[in-house]
């Protein structure tokens, strides 16, 4: 999934009977000094990846939920968790993470000369609908994501919190010569009760220069 100038992760199957939790600080990085590389490259990790920047890793990490039936459809978000158990960044292995709840979320530019672009585009892609094994459906927008970084400076831009919309939603722009990094924790709003079944959905994260 590694291209001179583009790579896709994908944050694997999002699955709901429900989830949201208490904002966090929004705290990230943004870090250069990377320079430039010949080839021009870009790097992005969601989850489980290489120990290393710029290293390859097929990992797809699931981010899920079981909302207890007393909770069900009462408006109270619910907090999910992943088995992702990424808690480094590849940039230095500085714990950036706490997994489960927190799944870690980077992305890097570096371009050859300066005729190329001076910036990456992240974005992720959601269906519309988390679908379970009958056709009930949940809203992909009932879950959102804070952000946040252990030790982080205050930097709230770095990769911003959000709500799925169902397509594809711009997330930043990373700068040549840069990484963006922090942990993203989800949660799911549990706005009205949903017929019984595991609900799944994928998301896929890009990083691109035109």
């Amino acid at each position: 999934m590694f291209h001179a100038s583009r790579i896709r992760r994908r944050l694997g199957a999002l699955c709901a009977a429900a989830a949201c939790v208490a904002p966090l600080a929004a705290q990230g990085w943004i870090l250069t000094g990377l320079g430039t590389n010949n080839p021009r490259r870009v790097f992005m990790m969601v989850g489980n990846g290489s120990a290393a920047l710029w290293q390859n890793n097929g990992t797809i990490n699931t981010v899920s939920l079981t909302v207890p039936a007393a909770q069900l459809g009462n408006g109270a978000p619910q907090a999910m968790t992943s088995n992702s158990t990424q808690s480094a960044s590849p940039y230095d292995g500085f714990t950036v993470c706490s997994p489960p709840a927190q799944v870690y979320v980077g992305a890097a530019y570096q371009r050859r000369v300066n005729a190329d672009p001076a910036n990456a585009t992240l974005q992720v892609t959601s269906p519309t609908d988390l679908v379970n094994g009958s056709g009930d459906t949940i809203p992909f927008s009932e879950i959102s994501w804070t952000v946040s970084a252990l030790g982080g400076d205050p930097n709230p831009t770095s990769i911003p919190a959000g709500t799925f919309a169902g397509g594809t939603q711009f997330l930043t722009s990373v700068a040549q010569g840069t990484m963006r990094e922090n942990c993203h924790t989800f949660s799911y709003a549990n706005s009205a009760i949903r017929a019984s079944g595991t609900y799944t959905g994928r998301v896929t994260y890009t990083l691109f220069t035109p």
